[in-house]
Order: structure tokens, then sequence, then C-alpha cells
């Protein structure tokens, strides 16, 4: 179904047809009344002024399916709207310019967009405030953002991928003064799968420590390795490895993980090693590269990853700045391996039996933390 009044936007969710006005006919995009028996709950806000500097009014608000009903007065306000799927590095933006007399949705920032140069940017369709008021209705859920405004006769939609755990919101003002006349979120339960109730993402390591079993770390055959807030953080142009003195035949070895640094160009992969040599140049290896998007099980030996050789190979969307839960179960010949929570990997291979523990950083930043081997 489209949308008029400039937009020609199409919804999942349908659309109805509406009314008359000075000049013709003219259809909105209206989202259908079964809609609201999927709200679960409602946060409200009204009577509130918001401008460039004041406090957020959604703070504490969050989710990743919900409906938003919005009407605000501009006042000296040029620009309003909301940023929503938002974390500390994305976030999609929702809004209407009042001096371009536009709604738009811009997911410059939404999150994953480098499969293609043309998916991210700013979509707009006309719309008119009407005696300086704006009103908005915005649907979001995991993938894709719907916004109305004007009561349907302006509509964008965009697909959006952001993290999983991107679940902030915020109302924002800039150029003066808005003032809230009335906004509600509603979270929204789904029809087909489930939304808030999917298990987050494990958090981020905090702290300034690395909380570990596997005692002292022997670095080989250089490299920069530290302890931040992340964890044990490695850095090295090539591969560096972080050796346990601990040595372990069939264990279970789980550790959070996360790649890249505070520079969001900081590149680098790691690997996991078991069984290995004190110096890691031979060694069961699970090996997560975010540049191929793959996770590789490989026996190396003498210190050669052959790739062609791989035990296991499992296409991995996998983004630097976002922690991973990862375990390796290893039991006899038996290797399974575990990426939060979902099993991955399941295959047997004795090439080695028993040996020490190692992290290993290559090509740029590295961080591991909670990293524990049992002994099984």
């Amino acid at each position: 179904m489209t949308a008029a009044g400039g937009a020609g936007a199409a919804t999942r969710r349908g659309a109805r047809p509406a009314g008359r006005r000075a000049g013709g006919t003219w259809a909105a995009q209206r989202p259908v009344r079964e809609l609201t028996a999927l709200r679960t709950s409602t946060t409200a806000r009204k009577d509130l002024s918001v401008g460039p500097t004041s406090a957020n009014p959604l703070t504490r608000v969050t989710g990743i399916a919900y409906e938003i009903e919005a009407e605000a007065t501009l006042g000296t306000a040029t620009e309003i709207g909301f940023r929503l799927r938002a974390d500390d590095d994305q976030h999609t933006t929702v809004g209407y310019d009042a001096k371009a007399q536009e709604l738009f949705v811009d997911c410059s920032a939404a999150g994953l967009s480098d499969f293609t140069q043309y998916f991210a940017g700013r979509t707009t369709a006309p719309m008119r405030a009407t005696d300086g008021r704006v009103t908005l209705r915005v649907y979001v859920d995991s993938s894709s953002v719907e916004a109305c405004g004007a009561d349907g006769q302006a509509a964008v939609t965009s697909l959006i991928f952001p993290a999983p755990d991107a679940d902030g919101m915020a109302f924002y003002a800039k150029g003066g003064t808005a003032h809230i006349e009335s906004l509600k979120v509603h979270k929204l339960d789904s029809t087909d799968r489930l939304v808030d109730r999917v298990k987050p993402l494990p958090a981020a390591p905090r702290g300034g420590e690395f909380r570990s079993d596997l005692g002292k770390l022997t670095v080989t055959p250089a490299g920069h390795w530290s302890t931040d807030s992340a964890g044990r953080a490695g850095t090295f142009d090539k591969d560096s490895n972080a050796m346990s003195v601990r040595t372990a035949t069939d264990l279970d070895l789980t550790t959070l993980v996360r790649l890249g640094g505070p520079d969001p160009d900081t590149g680098g992969a790691l690997s996991l090693l078991w069984r290995a040599s004190s110096d890691g140049a031979d060694a069961y290896c699970l090996n997560i590269d975010p540049d191929l998007r793959v996770i590789r099980l490989v026996a190396k030996a003498d210190g050669q990853f052959d790739a062609a050789a791989a035990l296991a190979r499992v296409p991995a969307l996998v983004r630097r700045g976002t922690t991973y839960a990862v375990r390796v179960l290893a039991d006899g010949d038996r290797i399974r391996v575990f990426l939060n929570g979902t099993r991955i990997i399941d295959v047997t291979d004795a090439t080695y039996t028993s040996g020490h523990i190692g992290l290993n950083v290559f090509g740029g930043r590295a961080a591991y933390q909670d990293t524990y081997a049992r002994q099984l």
C-alpha cells in the first residue's frame, strides 16, 4: 500500500485512505486500528518545554518494538524529533524540519550500513505544521521505522539494522524551544516473533580488571597487552598471543570478547587457543574475524593458520564494539563452540589432546573479560 502527500512510502502494517481537502482529493497513510491491541504498556509525557540543552524527557524509556504518538508546538525551534534505537554509537532520527517543511527519517547513524553505499541516508516527505503544531506517529521494531505526520498526510518508511541492544530513545529540539503537548510511547507485543523478550547480548566488559582463572599470561612473540576498562586487551599489527601457564585436556572455556577500540577505525581479529604449545604455535584456534564475517576453527601447526584446512567455517555478522559471549567445550575428540548461547560448531578431531590455553589478537585490538577454563 502506498502513501500520498509526496511520500510514496510502502508499509507492512496497512494503510487507510482518508478524506478531502481544498484543491482536491488526498490520501493519508494511517496504521490500522487493530495495532492498538498489541500495546502492552504506555509511558506518557505532557506539557514540557524542550530546548537544545534540556534534559531528555525519555531518558529511562527503552524498547525495541513500540509506537510513539506525539503532538508538539514548534515555538522557536527549527527542528524537533526523536533519536530511536539508540546507544552510544548509533541511532535513527525521526523528525520535522520546520524550515524545509519536511518530515524526515535519517538513517546515517542507524547501525549496519556498510553492505552498500546507497543504504544510509535521509528520506523526506513534504509536510506542513498546523498553526505551529506538529503531530507525529512512529512505529519502530527490530529492523524498521515507519513515521507518519499531519494525520498521515506525510509518511516515510525505512529499514534499519541497529545492534540488538540499542534500545534507547530521546526527544530533542534544535534552534530554539519547543513545547511537548502530549507524548506517549506504547510498547508493542509481536504477532510473529519475540521482540523485547529476546535475551539481550551480554553486557560490555567493565571495570579496569581482568576477571579470569587463567593465571599468569606470557606474551609471545610480541605485542602490547594491558588491563583496562574492557578487560585484558591486546593490540598488535600481527599475531600476538597471551599464553596461560595453565594446561588442560578436556575443558569448558568461557569468555566475553570485544573487537576494536575507542577509535572506530581500529580493526583487528581474535582467536581463542587451547590444547596449545607454550608459545601458541600449535593449537586449536577459534578465529573470529569481523572483516571476513566468519568464525573458523583451525588446528594450527608450526604457527601456520591454514584456512583452507579449517575444521569448521561459519558465516557470522560480528561487529566491532559489541560484546559477545563465547564458549568452547572440548571433550575428547569432540569440539563444540557456542556464540551468545547458540551452538555454531560441533565437530570431531584428534589433532591435539592437551596443552595450554591462550588469547590472541591479530592486526588491531581485541579484549577479553570473564575468561574461565574449567577442567572436565
